[in-house]
């Protein structure tokens, strides 16, 4: 595992998303907007299709997003599908009570935020959204950005946030790293993240407005360098050396070894004994004297 600057010119990518919200699709308004003042109508590639909102049991529901760890390259090589949503801007049930979003967005890779409001509410629009049918309780099953790989698990993926409060603003701030899977010549070019979280609770002003605007906010921006995961094979004459090495350092091991059985039995049972059955016997051919 390795970090390098990341020399890679790159000028787009997709943000991945497949989430519930808690108010009729008709309600809601979603856009994209970046550093370079760069917007773009989100609900003209996503898909709004009218549901019910429920918490399945595998949902982390108002935890913090706190726990993060690099995926092993093993389960990311077997992990690893491309996948594409195969619908873009379908809008079904719009009334339901809850709206289930999804789909993948365009976007510069610059930092920008995408967020999704009220209708009426920081945007001009003919619609308006009585305040008091907000809520903007959310369950998110995938948000990933870059190449859409869905059974890679990312630190929103399986998150939810419930509120009774009509006011509410939940706000996710990512710092995406580029990251690069190696392994026998696969490779897989994704991105890691990982999130801050802020709530706030608005309240009304004496003329009854909202002193903010209530929304689910994902603010992001890309780090400079890169993460390199690889499984690397040495070469043959390089394993030979080290394996040679290896060996040659056991016996150097097992002669230490030895001389140190040898003192012991020294100081135990003294040298006659330690030296026993390794007397020459005299008289042979090299024992003479000439």
């Amino acid at each position: 595992m390795t970090f390098v600057v990341d020399d890679q010119v790159r000028s787009d990518l997709r943000i991945n998303l497949d989430m519930k919200v808690a108010m009729p699709c008709e309600f809601l308004h979603t856009n994209v907007m970046d550093i370079t003042d760069d917007r773009f109508l989100a609900s003209e590639v996503l898909n709004f299709q009218g549901s019910y909102f429920f918490v399945p049991d595998l949902i982390r529901m108002n935890d913090a997003t706190t726990d993060y760890e690099t995926p092993e390259l093993e389960e990311i090589m077997l992990e690893a599908g491309r996948y594409e949503f195969d619908r873009e801007g379908y809008h079904e049930a719009e009334s339901a009570p809850a709206c289930h979003i999804f789909g993948s967005i365009p976007v510069n890779q610059v930092s920008g935020d995408f967020h999704i409001t009220a209708k009426g509410m920081g945007y001009r629009d003919r619609a308006h959204v009585d305040p008091q049918a907000l809520n903007f309780s959310h369950i998110i099953a995938e948000f990933s950005f870059g190449e859409f790989y869905p059974l890679i698990k990312n630190p929103l993926d399986f998150t939810g946030k419930t509120t009774d409060d009509h006011f509410q603003a939940y706000k996710y701030y990512a710092k995406v790293v580029p990251t690069l899977y190696e392994r026998m010549g696969l490779q897989v070019d994704t991105n890691q993240y990982s999130i801050t979280e802020l709530h706030r609770k608005y309240e009304l002003n004496t003329n009854g407005r909202i002193q903010g605007v209530p929304g689910i906010f994902f603010k992001y921006e890309f780090e400079a360098i890169k993460l390199i995961v690889s499984d690397k094979r040495i070469p043959f004459t390089l394993f030979v050396a080290r394996l040679a090495t290896i060996i040659g350092g056991v016996f150097i091991v097992a002669g230490y070894l030895f001389r140190l059985y040898e003192k012991l039995l020294k100081i135990l049972f003294g040298k006659k004994y330690a030296t026993k059955d390794t007397e020459r016997k005299e008289g042979g051919l090299l024992d003479r004297d000439y």
